[in-house]
């Protein structure tokens, strides 16, 4: 009978795992109503067979190298449902004369396209993408300021053209995307000199909103933006983990689940 219901564990994390990308011990225990330790022991018994790799906290699929960095077309079609409904929540916020920064990423590209209609609007960027969305778009009532640079794997301006433009500019909202984020590392990314520039805009906002899938928490880049409680709120979908909404929450003034 304790080999039946131990199966029936492993078969739960499993699933859960490849629903969510990670999982965490305090969440698994509770729903499968045993204690921690236990929940620690299957995890042991799953990562010797191969079958996930333990973390801090709890366990995910597989092991990412933290300078991995997946290209632009790639991201683009992960989890696009959900950047969707992040993209509208996050529009809400935006009215006709704000000056908004959008940080080159899949999710600022989604957010772009329920921007561009909105007059009176001045855009900084350093992705050409969503610069192209804005030129698409035609919006004469519009400002688009695209920040020059080298160009990385997922279509990010960066370097020292893209951090003197960002240094001279002063805008009222920050739509930041990020690679991953934990309660640890915070706001990461795999690339160095996008760190920087994602930096620099921070710097140059009044107020700094990340938007970012339910995937992102648990996974950390190379290199920090920033700490958790370095940004004004946090935009991402209802999937995303209770346990790491509450820490989410527990440094950002505004956590929203669309």
């Amino acid at each position: 009978m304790t080999e039946l219901l131990a199966t029936a564990r492993h078969q739960h994390i499993l699933d859960a795992l490849r629903s969510h990308g990670q999982v965490r011990v305090t969440s698994l225990a509770q729903d499968l109503g045993v204690s921690e330790m236990t929940v620690r022991r299957d995890l042991n018994l799953l990562a010797t067979a191969g079958s996930l790799v333990k973390v801090h906290g709890g366990a995910t699929l597989e092991a990412t190298p933290t300078s991995s960095e997946p290209g632009f077309t790639k991201k683009l079609s992960l989890e696009s449902a959900e950047k969707q409904v992040i993209a509208l929540a996050a529009a809400a916020m935006i009215t006709p004369g704000m000056s908004i920064a959008l940080n080159s990423g899949t999710t600022t590209f989604a957010l772009a396209a329920q921007c561009a209609r909105i007059n009176d609007l001045t855009v900084v960027t350093n992705s050409p993408r969503i610069a192209e969305v804005f030129y698409a778009e035609d919006n004469h009532s519009q400002n688009i300021i695209l920040t020059g640079g080298i160009r990385t794997v997922s279509d990010a301006l960066v370097g020292p053209l893209a951090l003197s433009a960002l240094d001279q500019l002063h805008v009222d909202i920050l739509f930041l995307g990020v690679h991953g984020m934990t309660a640890e590392d915070g706001f990461t990314t795999p690339n160095m000199l996008e760190a920087q520039t994602n930096q620099a805009f921070i710097r140059a906002s009044a107020r700094r909103v990340v938007v970012a899938d339910h995937t992102k928490w648990g996974v950390t880049g190379l290199c920090q933006i920033a700490g958790l409680g370095e940004v004004d709120g946090l935009i991402s979908g209802t999937s995303l983990d209770a346990e790491a909404a509450e820490i989410l929450r527990q440094s950002i003034d505004t956590v929203v689940l669309a």
